[in-house]
């Protein structure tokens, strides 16, 4: 039995497959190290950003798999490049969608406006790998009230110790629309 010869690729080529995976990593980090956490990035719950997040995700992997095959003229490898690159690309879709465009989303907001809700309860998670702490309060939506989603919302500390003091039965949330159109929380009064 012939076997067929062994194709050639360029030496980049297996590190180009990863940058599906790798380029919203870097890019968190880059956004990290400029902005910092001055773009608020609390998006309610309803208002995520998935779906332009796999939108990212497939234009990345596709991107990565054009530059990585561009001098590769073999089907068979064309075609393990692309497994590749979507594989590597749905490991960044989580990266996208909670990393990199809530923070994108904060850049730019409307007005804030007010938004009753009703406090079910709240809740303290302990941090993975740490001995800090996630706060909650789940909130409901009123019958009418079909701009925010009833959930669990993240607040600070200081929030949290607030509502579990004052026990109110209503809170106001301040929300935004950010620039790819989720809703960000703005605070809490």
């Amino acid at each position: 039995m012939i076997r067929p010869a062994r194709a050639k690729v360029p030496a980049t080529f297996h590190a180009k497959l990863m940058l599906p995976f790798a380029a919203p990593i870097l890019v968190t980090f880059v956004l990290l190290a400029l902005v910092g956490d001055q773009w608020p990035r609390d998006i309610a719950p309803g208002s995520g950003l998935k779906f332009a997040g796999l939108c990212t995700t497939a234009v990345s992997a596709f991107a990565c798999w054009l530059h990585a095959v561009r001098a590769v003229d073999d089907r068979r490898v064309r075609g393990f490049a692309a497994l590749l690159c979507a594989i590597t690309g749905l490991m960044g879709w989580p990266v996208w969608s909670v990393g990199v465009l809530p923070s994108i989303n904060g850049s730019v907001m409307t007005e804030p406006s007010a938004v009753r809700m009703t406090v079910e309860r709240t809740e303290a998670t302990h941090k993975s790998k740490s001995k800090g702490f996630y706060y909650w309060v789940w909130l409901k939506a009123g019958t009418g009230n079909a701009r925010l989603y009833s959930g669990r919302y993240f607040i600070s500390e200081d929030v949290y110790e607030r509502l579990n003091r004052a026990a109110p039965d209503i809170v106001t949330v301040n929300v935004a629309r950010g620039l790819l159109g989720a809703q960000i929380v703005t605070g809490f009064e």
